[in-house]
């Protein structure tokens, strides 16, 4: 049976509310990065002995929620599974404006976006043979295929649709493999480097941008009083169950292979550190134990309201995994030589938690939360509303 979509009015409070806080927050965001643009990278809490900071972070995490999310449209577009077929759309639509907000991240980190046009002179000002330049491609690629993807569903042009699926999983896949691969093949950082790194960020991409597909549909859905059978969204918790699992296999053994000797500095150094708490409370304790604990259990997984707790610990913490991973990584010093390094090279370094970083990046997330809502007003992604039937008094006689 063919399934019409159409967009939502629009037109309550509740809606004009929303997007009005959005946008209040959103701008708040945009003045945190005018300021940033016009005093430098020293409003951030990154320095010289940790450049990355949240900007770097919330891309990567970004990435990986787009590519989950597209990567699960394709359950549908794909593999023709029609079940899935209420939220298909809703998946495509998520995962383009997640990548846009990825790069709108990654320019605000150049500190001067304007420039940013330097990152796809491929082969002129790039280098070719670094996992850098390779993933310029790959981002650069995965906006555009998202996008004629998207309008080739929106379009209704099935023949393209499924051809256009295939390449874009595949390439969403190579980008979150790829975005792993540039941490995993950094040698002189301990706890990033690892031939793991690329399968256990595809994984993680699968986990957080299942979890919040979960909550997008499930709230969109309710509020637009559309339609969705619940046991969608049970078999949706019952996939996310198994690559938490997954995930945490891939983490377990990542971390066993840097305990091998000599090198296991730096991973004690993660685990028992200053900075293991990101690891045990928010990767561990919020991304795995309790969406795990929930969604095992006999009861909980079988309610709407459990599940989506579990999905909203599971986007929690696969952002503390990125913090995890950015922060301690670039924390523990470099070894230029053994021995005792003076100076910020041989210490521990920090990472301070600035107003103006902070305001930045949830102005990021709001922004991106504005154009979802405006998305849904202004493109059929969403099935047909439920309308209720108007009750009718047999005893009354019939008006014109």
């Amino acid at each position: 049976m063919e399934l019409t979509y159409t967009p939502i009015e629009g037109k309550s409070r509740r809606y004009y509310t929303a997007v009005a806080v959005l946008a209040a927050v959103a701008l708040a965001g945009l003045i945190s990065f005018a300021i940033s643009y016009l005093r430098g990278h020293q409003v951030f809490g990154s320095n010289n002995a940790i450049p990355w900071g949240l900007p770097i972070v919330i891309a990567i995490y970004l990435i990986g929620l787009s590519a989950g999310s597209l990567i699960l449209s394709s359950l549908t577009y794909v593999f023709g599974q029609e079940s899935y077929k209420p939220i298909a759309r809703v998946a495509v639509f998520l995962a383009v404006v997640l990548i846009f907000g990825a790069m709108v991240a990654i320019a605000v980190d150049l500190g001067r976006p304007e420039k940013s046009w330097r990152l796809f002179m491929f082969f002129y000002l790039n280098n070719m043979t670094s996992m850098f330049a390779l993933n310029g491609i790959l981002y650069g690629g995965y906006f555009v295929i998202s996008l004629t993807y998207l309008g080739a569903i929106l379009a209704n042009q099935l023949k393209w649709v499924k051809r256009i699926g295939i390449l874009a999983v595949c390439w969403a896949v190579l980008v979150h493999m790829g975005t792993g691969a540039i941490f995993g093949f950094i040698a002189t950082r301990e706890i990033f480097y690892s031939p793991m790194k690329p399968f256990e960020f595809l994984a993680a991409a699968m986990v957080s941008g299942l979890a919040l597909l979960i909550i997008a549909v499930v709230l969109t859905l309710r509020f637009s009083k559309r339609s969705m059978g619940q046991e969608v969204v049970f078999t949706l918790g019952r996939l996310l169950s198994a690559l938490i699992v997954l995930l945490v296999i891939l983490v377990v053994v990542d971390k066993l292979t840097h305990f091998y000797s000599p090198n296991r500095d730096a991973t004690v150094f993660l685990l028992t550190g200053r900075y293991s708490w990101l690891f045990w409370a928010g990767q561990v304790g919020l991304a795995y134990i309790v969406p795990l604990i929930i969604l095992f259990h006999p009861k909980a997984r079988k309610t709407i309201k459990w599940i989506m707790i579990a999905a909203a610990s599971v986007v929690i913490g696969i952002f503390f995994e990125r913090l995890a991973l950015v922060i301690p990584g670039l924390a523990y010093p470099l070894h230029y030589y053994p021995g005792h390094i003076e100076g910020v090279w041989g210490e521990v370094g920090s990472f301070p938690v600035l107003p103006t970083e902070v305001i930045l990046s949830i102005g990021m997330f709001a922004f991106l939360g504005v154009l979802y809502f405006l998305g849904l007003k202004f493109m059929d992604v969403l099935p047909p509303s439920i309308e209720p039937e108007p009750a009718v008094d047999e005893a009354a006689p019939a008006q014109e």
